[in-house]
């Protein structure tokens, strides 16, 4: 090495464990001003996996996830840890926010807790304290027509908080990716509930409520609440007739937003 130069810092590398491909778009696109190197894995398999062949910087882990749990990939990872060395910071990544959820999650070997829907600052925050940088959370400059929908299908509040998160176009894709996703999920969520497959039709209905909190479609989000009683119950009759009225109005909220998309109105 030539005398008065230095050597360059490696790049800081994340690795985003998330199974829902709104949330995970939602992470990246956050993630994206500080030209991270940003891996991603869709279940703790993947994670541990991913960990045992790269070093990372920091872990953003989803709790509820297919083939393996955060929690258990992050004990795996712990114990990993044990032999090799090192401790690498652990964030959850989940809409469960109860005082005992945030204790499952630090008694599997997290670290910290980031909420869903994802909120940029708490975000930015986080990733401050844990990897020890100064990040500045810049709201988007963009002037941007936001229309009320009168509070039916996107939440005035969310809609704007999303734009100032992601400017118009991104928020584009991220319908886009959000309408083919909710789509496969209400489409399989039919079969699980006339099999009275309780512990799936759970899952996906968080999924599904997740997805819809990220894009403000808080109608969706409470069809889904809604279901999620009458399934935790058993209750599969009332659960039938509420997954009506949820695949009706996701059609409308899907006719409404394919329009407006088409004509580039949002």
């Amino acid at each position: 090495m030539a005398e008065g130069t230095s050597k360059k810092a490696p790049p800081t590398k994340i690795l985003v464990v998330e199974d829902n491909k709104v949330n995970v778009k939602v992470l990246l696109l956050l993630l994206d001003p500080f030209k991270f190197e940003c891996d991603t894995a869709e279940n703790g398999r993947e994670a541990v996996e991913a960990v045992k062949n790269n070093h990372y910087n920091l872990i953003l882990m989803d709790v509820h996830m297919p083939k393996m749990d955060g929690l258990e990939a992050t004990q795996i990872i712990r114990q990993m840890e044990k032999v090799s060395g090192g401790h690498t910071p652990i964030l959850a990544v989940t809409a469960l926010t109860t005082s005992a959820d945030k204790q499952k999650c630090l008694d599997a070997g997290m670290d910290d807790h980031i909420p869903k829907p994802i909120d940029r600052q708490i975000l930015y925050e986080k990733l401050n304290h844990w990897l020890k940088r100064n990040l500045q959370s810049k709201t988007n400059e963009s002037i941007v027509e936001i229309t009320h929908y009168e509070g039916v299908w996107l939440d005035p509040e969310d809609l704007k908080r999303i734009l100032e998160h992601f400017g118009d176009e991104n928020f584009r894709k991220l319908l886009r990716n959000y309408l083919t996703s909710s789509q496969t999920y209400i489409a399989s969520l039919k079969s699980l509930l006339a099999e009275h497959d309780k512990f799936q039709s759970l899952r996906v209905l968080q999924e599904l409520n997740s997805a819809s909190a990220d894009v403000g479609a808080r109608t969706i989000c409470k069809f889904c609440r809604e279901l999620n009683d009458f399934v935790s119950g058993e209750e599969w009759v009332d659960a039938v007739e509420r997954y009506e009225d949820l695949q009706e109005t996701f059609q409308q909220l899907s006719t409404f937003l394919e329009g407006r998309l088409t004509s580039k109105q949002l």
